[in-house]
């Protein structure tokens, strides 16, 4: 049977070492400097009547030759429909709005 020595005993740190720890404070786990590039996560919650309507429409687009799945996703589909919504509501905003007659 092995046996194997006790480690060395471990020198106590001072208060002043322990204060100066807890005192140097660290970098926050999130990053909030990030680019509005970055992905933020959202839940939402839709009506399976909104679900339904959604998943007609997915159905209409073209899928690959013999794949048994939809050609785009529910969560492409509802990004592509934000961005348009978007698009369309900062379109209007710079179009000229007609004169008062």
């Amino acid at each position: 049977m092995a046996v194997s020595l006790a480690p060395p005993p471990r020198k106590q740190p001072s208060e002043a070492q322990i204060e100066a720890v807890i005192n140097k404070g660290g970098k926050p786990t999130v990053d909030d400097t990030s680019s509005d590039e970055a992905p933020k996560h959202i839940n939402t919650r839709l009506t399976k009547g909104i679900i339904s309507r959604i998943d007609a429409l997915r159905a209409e687009r073209p899928r690959k030759p013999g794949s048994p799945k939809l050609g785009i996703s529910t969560h492409d589909w509802i990004v592509e429909a934000v961005l348009e919504k978007l698009e369309r509501d900062s379109a209007s905003k710079k179009a000229p709005k007609p004169a008062p007659k």
